[in-house]
Order: C-alpha cells, then structure tokens, then sequence
C-alpha cells in the first residue's frame, strides 16, 4: 500500500508539472505585471496616420476624411472649459473578403495623454452631446453600426472635445478592449 500511495503521488507530480509546461516562475518570458523589450519596440513601431490616409485593420480600412472646429450652434451642452468641440469625419470600407459590420463610435478616441495602452492614456471616445436640430449636415453624423458587404463603405462625422490651445490632435482606434495598444494611431493638427 504504501508503495502505491508513493506512486500516486509521483504520478501526480508529474501530471502538474506537464500540465504547467514544466515552467518553473524563474523561467517565466514575462513577469506578473511587466512588459518585455518585445512590447516595447513593438510600440515604437507603430504607424501613425493623418488626415486622408487609410489605415487598415481587422479588414476595415478607416481614413479621417476632414477635421473643423464646430460651429457654435452644433451641440446643445458647452463644451467644458478649455476645450471645443471639433467634428471629425471618418469612412470606413470592408477590405475583407466577408461580410464584416462597421465599428461602433465608442471605437476611435480622441487622447489628452498618449500611454502604452488605452488604460494608461486620458482619451474620450465620441461625445455624447445632443446635437442641435438646426445643424445642417445633422443626418450625416456617424450613430450606428452597419453591416458592410466586401467593398462597401459607411461614414459620417462625429464630435469630439479637443483641448482648444493644443493643434495637434492624436487619435486612437481599438477593435475590442483598451487594455491593450491601439489597432490605429491618427496625429493631425486643426488650426
């Protein structure tokens, strides 16, 4: 019995061993709540987009068309103080060979502080102000999210708050979570 018991218990030892990959913590490529070199000069290498360039991801191309200061009369809200509002027009186009749905506005931010990831930046995604009715290209806002067949494009405006004594703008674009790097970086100036 006793032998049986000591080979049950090494059988299981090496079970928990295969099953965590033999790894011990010091062999581990990435410590608890670090980043590798690896990380970081993946960063570095991203390519930043300005205003009519298209930028692929996920088999959408999305290119901000234009960017103007809003008119005084767009939103019903002020904007806080320091900051405007500025409109931003985006299309986006299925590059992809199946039938993909556009992303959703709450997907590309404006960024006050650029980090690593969407977590470690200060960004808004898309304002949620009230527009005026009385704004002319009112029914060209970008709201929903649309089902686009290979090919097909979508786009609009939507608004943002920048801060007014700052030119340039960064923005991002993520696909899923912000936890991570952005899918896209947009750097342009508005005068």
């Amino acid at each position: 019995m006793k032998k049986f018991i000591t080979f049950f218990l090494t059988l299981m030892m090496m079970i928990s061993l295969a099953a965590c990959g033999g790894e011990s913590p010091s062999e581990s490529s990435t410590p608890t709540g670090g980043s590798t070199t690896s990380d970081n000069s993946k960063n570095d290498e991203v390519k930043v987009y300005s205003i009519g360039e298209a930028a692929e991801a996920n088999g959408l191309s999305i290119t901000i068309d234009k960017v103007a200061v809003a008119e005084a009369n767009t939103t019903l809200e002020k904007a806080k103080d320091g900051f405007e509002y500025i409109k931003v027009w985006f299309t986006f186009k299925n590059i992809s060979d199946e039938t993909i749905e556009s992303p959703k506005a709450k997907a590309l931010y404006i960024v006050y502080t650029e980090g690593a990831t969407g977590d470690d930046s200060d960004m808004k995604s898309e304002e949620n102000s009230q527009v005026m009715l009385e704004v002319a290209d009112r029914n060209e806002r970008y709201m929903s999210r649309v089902d686009l067949a290979p090919g097909e494009s979508t786009g609009g405006w939507m608004i943002y708050q920048r801060q007014a004594d700052k030119s340039e703008i960064t923005m991002h674009y993520y696909s899923g979570f912000v936890n991570v790097p952005p899918d896209l970086v947009f750097k342009f100036t508005v005068e």
